[in-house]
């Protein structure tokens, strides 16, 4: 069977569906053991759209994402003047300044090829390993039945309940977890993750599954939409309206919806993306300066404080992964 379209873009998007679909059914007959397809999905997000399948492995959900050869990064862009004001007010600079400050932030324009990849659809916490509710560790933490009662009385059907470095409660429905916290080093999670036969995207990677390649500060333009619902910033929003980037994107899977929680990368200088662990918004950046950090092609300097040691523990609670396999041209997996 020819599967060249998957290494294209361009190409798989003139595909037939029933072509598309019977590429798909090859790829996970011959070469993902372990997977089953659930669904065949067009997700269509911010001008961008994509036909592809949405896989099953052992209960997580991923989905095919095409190849491309694609330009990254980002050196100008057509901001507002609105927000480019309010983003040098919270700043304290001109707007010249704040242009500069920007800039500086950005990883390079250079043009890539990426590998068609199998994606992980949400992210996953680091750090955290399932126990029972009566293990000895947990019942025997001094904060751990006011968790407990806190999550039993809240009208909430989903709830998360942390302590940092120690333990987490999830609650769904009537059901509650346990979890507790082990860290690990970036060596640690990145070798353990290569075991499994899966890896972590590369900064180019993730930049193309954020943004498909649009050459603008988010995937959906240069502007924060005041008018949309975020994370942290939705107290005067209605309660029932779903957070602006909380639906899946143009591939299908979430990312760069909440500044707060970094990706891990591998093979990468820039080992973490995503956010800024919401240094910014902590620092009264306010909505325009607190979500630049989650925008396509943002470099957090900060990663690199030898005071934060993040890769001596990279785990916690705002540091998440999210899994990926990669296909090669002979359509193997790498």
């Amino acid at each position: 069977m020819d599967i060249t379209p998957i290494y294209s873009r361009n190409n798989w998007n003139n595909l037939s569906e029933n072509t598309a679909k019977e590429i798909l059914l090859h790829l996970v007959e011959t070469q993902l053991p372990g997977f089953t397809i659930k669904s065949f999905e067009q997700f269509n997000k911010f001008n961008q759209s994509t036909f592809t399948a949405v896989l099953d492995h052992n209960g997580s959900e991923f989905v095919f994402v095409p190849g491309d050869t694609i330009v990254l990064g980002l050196d100008k862009w057509a901001m507002a003047d609105e927000n480019k004001q309010k983003m040098a007010g919270l700043l304290e600079q001109s707007t010249s300044e704040t242009d500069t400050f920007i800039r500086e932030r950005l990883s390079p324009v250079r043009t890539v090829t990426v590998s068609p990849m199998i994606v992980e659809r949400n992210i996953r916490a680091t750090g955290y390993f399932a126990v029972a509710m009566d293990d000895e560790r947990l019942v025997t933490d001094s904060y751990f039945e006011k968790a407990l009662q806190e999550l039993r009385n809240t009208p909430k059907e989903k709830y998360i309940y942390t302590v940092n470095d120690s333990f987490r409660l999830e609650k769904n429905g009537s059901n509650i977890k346990a979890f507790l916290y082990e860290p690990s080093s970036y060596d640690e999670l990145t070798t353990e993750i290569a075991t499994t036969g899966f890896r972590f995207p590369t900064e180019d990677e993730w930049e193309y599954l954020c943004g498909g390649g649009s050459r603008t500060l988010y995937p959906w333009g240069d502007n924060i939409d005041y008018s949309k619902k975020y994370h942290h910033f939705a107290a005067d929003k209605d309660s029932d309206e779903p957070y602006f980037l909380d639906t899946p994107n143009h591939f299908g899977i979430i990312i760069a919806n909440n500044p707060y929680h970094y990706e891990v990368m591998m093979d990468s200088e820039w080992f973490l993306k995503a956010g800024d662990g919401g240094c910014n918004i902590c620092g009264g950046g306010g909505l325009d300066i607190g979500y630049l950090p989650a925008s396509t092609y943002y470099r957090d300097i900060n990663i690199f404080d030898e005071e934060m040691n993040f890769k001596d523990e990279i785990t916690g609670d705002y540091t998440f992964v999210r899994r990926i396999k990669r296909l090669a041209p002979d359509g193997s997996i790498y």
